[in-house]
């Protein structure tokens, strides 16, 4: 039994490769639970899930990669299980240097592939005790269980061929996986106390972020924008041109302009009239739309406020790009399209200078909530 170590080389960079799109793909839904029960998402906490996210799948692949030749696979003769318990520590004994009567041979012993093997086993989950005992405040006999689940989820992987994909497994399931995997799960949930004592505990983090939820952060305003602006908006808009088609009106030139001006008055307007100051975007994370004085805004605030940030400011910074295309892209060099460039450009211009101006001193009230009387707040998380 030859252990070549560099094979574990290639499943730890693929999960390099594989990590920053799976972190972009629940970057959203995570910032969102995390944003309901806390009202806020710590760095350090972000470093715990997603480096925990990262052991995952780097576990993964070293289970399954790397892929070998189906037609190899198909010509396997080598056993698919194995059911005794035990057999490597059978094996240790049986083909190691290792007397238990003679120390000489006990260094010697580790650095043979017959322990290796096992002890890969007990150190691949040893980090999933860790993280369960340290994040997740798991006891060690639900540690125990959850390493059990997790190694028999891998062991079956390679029983089924990788969920059918090859004709046969090419590697074996292993009853001395499950018990070594197990074990490294529960020596994790042991150690963890000591090694995460550098650490904040999970109680300090939640009492940080909940203390941080009272603020009105940046990304707390940029994921409720993403919700409301790339979910809900076209959402509403889907409906009412579909609305607007079941009564023979699709065909009306004003369509278009209609289902965007309704759909932003459903969404910023109407919905926040019926939900306490919130858009749903807005709900989620817990912010509302205030007076100055902290009262319910009314429906002539919540409409120039909308107007000014959807009519005015993306309009000024869209109408601004159509002006300098016509220009300098395609040489349509009318005086009317210099006019609007310069206008476009003035108007984008001011609304930028006052984003970055608000950016550097940290006002959060541009100027659409300054002219609406309005202002955002955070509403407390629930206990």
């Amino acid at each position: 039994m030859n252990v070549n170590l560099n094979i574990y080389a290639f499943p730890l960079k693929m999960a390099l490769l594989v990590f920053p799109f799976v972190a972009l793909i629940i970057a959203l839904p995570l910032l969102i639970v995390q944003y309901r029960r806390y009202g806020s998402f710590w760095a350090w906490r972000a470093v715990v899930l997603y480096s925990f996210i990262y052991y995952l799948i780097t576990a993964y692949f070293l289970v399954i990669l790397p892929l070998p030749d189906p037609a190899a696979v198909a010509k396997l003769v080598s056993p698919r299980y194995n059911l005794i318990p035990f057999n490597a520590l059978r094996n240790f004994l049986d083909y190691t240097v290792f007397r238990i009567g003679d120390p000489s041979t006990w260094l010697a012993a580790l650095k043979q592939p017959w322990f290796i093997q096992p002890a890969f086993n007990v150190v691949l989950t040893l980090p999933f005790g860790v993280y369960l005992r340290y994040y997740f405040k798991r006891p060690l006999w639900q540690i125990a269980g959850m390493g059990f689940l997790l190694s028999l989820f891998f062991e079956l992987t390679q029983l089924s061929g990788l969920y059918g994909i090859y004709p046969r497994p090419y590697r074996m399931f292993d009853v001395d996986d499950l018990i070594l995997n197990t074990t490294g799960a529960f020596l994790g949930g042991v150690i963890a106390p000591v090694l995460m004592r550098a650490f904040p505990t999970r109680d300090a983090m939640d009492e940080r972020s909940v203390a941080k939820g009272q603020r009105v952060t940046w990304t707390r305003r940029l994921v409720a924008f993403i919700l409301d602006n790339g979910l809900v908006w076209p959402l509403v808009a889907g409906v009412l041109d579909l609305a607007l088609r079941l009564l023979g009106l699709a065909n009306s030139s004003w369509q278009p302009v209609a289902v965007w001006v309704v759909a932003l008055a459903v969404v910023h307007v109407l919905m926040p009239l019926l939900l306490h100051g919130a858009t749903l975007g807005m709900l989620v994370v817990r912010l509302a739309i205030v007076t100055v004085d902290e009262a319910p805004a009314n429906v002539w605030r919540l409409a120039l406020r909308a107007g000014l940030l959807y009519l005015v400011t993306l309009q000024s910074w869209r109408g601004f790009l159509w002006a300098f295309t016509e220009i300098y892209s395609y040489d349509h060099q009318s005086q009317s399209n210099y006019i609007l460039l310069v206008g476009f450009g003035v108007v984008a211009a001011f609304t930028i200078l006052n984003f970055i101006w608000n950016l550097v001193m940290r006002h959060h009230r541009f100027f659409y909530d300054v002219w609406a009387g309005t202002k955002l707040v955070a509403r407390p998380a629930k206990k």
